[in-house]
C-alpha cells in the first residue's frame, strides 16, 4: 500500500478524498468530448426542407432553450459562430448570443468563426451519467441555416 504506518488516518482520508475530487475533475472535462464523440456515432442529421423563415418566426435565446428543456422541439436561434468542432462525417460549433452557448452539429460546411447566423434546429439532449452524476447537455441538431 502507498502509505504505511507512519502516516496518520487523517492524512490517509485527505488524500483519498483530493484523488476522488481529482477523478471528478477528470470526468467533468472529459464529458463534452465524450458527449460530442457519442453524439456523432449515434444519432443522424434530419435534412427535411422547412418553410423559409418569416417574419412572424421568434428567435429564441440559447439559455431560454436549455432552461426549458423541450428535447426534439424545433428553435430559430441567432449568434456568433465560436469554436469549430470537425469530425469525419458531421460537424460541429459553437453558436453564442449573449445569455449562453450551445454545440450546434451539423452535415454542412462549417459557418465562419465569429460570424453571426440564424438556424433552424432541433433540441436534444445527450445523457453522460458518471460517479452517479449526471453530465449531460443539450445541444441542436442543425435543420436549416437562414
Amino acid at each position: 500500500m502507498f502509505f504505511d504506518d507512519r502516516y496518520s488516518a487523517d492524512w490517509r482520508s485527505l488524500w483519498e478524498t483530493a484523488m476522488k475530487q481529482e477523478l471528478i475533475q477528470m470526468l467533468q472535462v472529459g464529458t463534452f468530448t465524450l458527449m460530442v464523440g457519442g453524439l456523432f456515432s449515434c444519432t443522424q442529421v434530419n435534412n427535411s426542407g422547412m418553410g423559409i423563415l418569416s417574419s412572424n418566426v421568434s428567435v429564441s435565446n440559447i439559455s431560454e432553450v436549455k432552461q426549458q428543456s423541450q428535447v426534439n422541439s424545433t428553435v430559430y436561434l441567432k449568434g456568433d459562430v465560436g469554436k469549430l468542432i470537425p469530425f469525419l462525417e458531421k460537424r460541429a460549433y459553437e453558436l453564442k448570443d449573449g445569455t449562453d452557448t450551445i454545440t450546434v452539429v451539423t452535415k454542412d460546411p462549417f459557418p465562419k468563426q465569429k460570424q453571426e447566423i440564424v438556424i433552424q434546429g432541433k433540441v436534444l439532449y445527450k445523457s453522460v451519467p458518471a460517479g452517479g452524476q449526471e453530465f449531460g447537455e443539450f445541444y441542436i441538431e442543425e435543420q436549416k441555416r437562414l
